[in-house]
């Protein structure tokens, strides 16, 4: 295994705004609004040079195109309706004759995404020759960055919100519908795989990829916090954590997965009363009824596009690399033709730690080796930031899910 390294960069122009309107019947399990330009045609205007990459090719100009997206959801036998906040990301060399690929981002659940990604998703953009979605699920974001509607934490609001973007944007003329796909960061990937499950026959069956950074995969991953007794995190782990639930086997005992303190690290508690997201909704981790649509470990199985894993040295989160092995195992089952975790074999079982000794097995490059707040590198960790994320790591990765003739499916 060889380090890549992936740049792209140039000069970015972006001019604010949008044309036209049009109205689109929304697919079954949810209704939505697409008030944007459906016309293709170039959106002109004042710009700002946002940045130059690390080569000196310069990429097209993009443009920020307002999303403008309404949502529907049944709740208590009454539909309410969510604005989503975010904008769509388009390289003007993207037209209904030459269709480019589209990437639709969703963020962590405290990334605020929209706005804080779109500097450096513009250079991802221009760099690969991809339209990129960035907004804020239902109830996220800051100030007047806020999407309306509910913060269900990955329930009913963030599924449809999920559904409805990539069903809207694919739809306009300058998107090549068969290259399309989610690039999903920590808990975006709880919406995400839970919508291409529910909608993957009918609304989302021409999603052709899903790139996930780190996600969690269950209730425990998710709910996991280095130990603070101040926050309600600790000593010991909460209701509802057991075997069954956080997924232990021989090779994945707790002592593992979620290790004890050691070497400056925290103690990993699971299911705790004062972590995320069981200190914001009361729900622990004994509630399955709750649990069961907000856990990957679940979809992941029946994930029917091409897969990315990425994992970083330091997790952004968590303590071990468990999560994304466990991810790949269970995508290994699955309809998925390609998956692949990091630059390991595709469609093969992770390395072990045993075998992975000497090998860059997990990512890190001259961009850093994690991504914040990585709460168990013990002082070793070096921070990615947002925009080597998207310009010096995602664009292999982008790029090796849309082209599938150099790199073909395996399964």
């Amino acid at each position: 295994m060889q380090w890549r390294k992936w740049f792209a960069g140039g000069s970015v122009v972006l001019a604010l705004g949008a044309c036209g309107s049009s109205t689109t019947p929304a697919a079954a399990g949810g209704t939505g609004t697409d008030t944007a330009s459906q016309a293709g045609q170039d959106v002109k205007g004042s710009g700002t040079d946002t940045a130059s990459g690390p080569d000196t090719k310069a990429g097209p100009s993009v443009e920020v195109l307002e999303l403008q997206t309404t949502i529907s959801v049944l709740v208590n036998n009454e539909q309410q309706q969510a604005a989503l906040k975010g904008v769509v990301l388009h390289p003007v060399t993207c037209t209904s004759t030459s269709q480019c690929p589209l990437v639709v981002v969703v963020g962590d659940y405290d990334g605020n995404a929209y706005d804080a990604y779109v500097p450096a998703a513009s250079k991802l953009a221009a760099g690969v020759n991809v339209n990129v979605v960035i907004f804020n699920l239902p109830g996220q974001g800051p100030a007047s960055k806020k999407s309306s509607g509910t913060d269900d934490f990955g329930g009913l609001w963030h599924e449809t919100a999920v559904k409805e973007v990539m069903r809207f944007i694919a739809q306009r003329p300058y998107v090549d519908q068969k290259r399309c796909g989610y690039l999903t960061i920590g808990t975006g990937l709880i919406p995400v795989v839970r919508a291409l499950k529910v909608y993957g026959t009918s609304a989302l069956s021409f999603v052709n990829f899903l790139i996930d950074v780190e996600g969690p995969t269950d209730r425990c991953a998710v709910s996991q916090a280095p130990e603070d007794d101040g926050k309600g995190i600790g000593p010991s782990d909460g209701a509802g954590a057991s075997d069954s639930a956080c997924h232990f086997t021989t090779k994945a005992p707790h002592s593992a997965v979620y290790p004890a303190a050691q070497d400056g690290k925290p103690a990993s508690i699971v299911c705790a009363e004062g972590a995320w997201p069981i200190a914001a909704t009361g729900v622990t981790c004994s509630d399955s009824s709750w649990w069961s649509a907000r856990e990957p470990y679940t979809y992941l199985s029946d994930l029917f596009t091409r897969y990315q894993r990425i994992q970083f040295t330091n997790d952004h989160r968590l303590p071990s690399y468990w999560s994304s092995r466990m991810a790949i195992q269970r995508v290994a089952g699955s309809p998925s033709h390609y998956f692949a975790l990091n630059d390991m074999p595709p469609c093969q079982a992770p390395l072990t730690d045993d075998e992975c000794v000497g090998q860059p097995c997990w990512l890190e490059g001259p961009y850093g080796n994690g991504l914040a707040p990585a709460p168990f590198a013990a002082g070793k960790l070096k921070p990615i930031s947002t925009d080597d994320l998207f310009t010096q790591v995602l664009p292999g990765y982008v790029q090796r899910m849309i082209d599938d003739k150099t790199y073909p499916n395996c399964k």
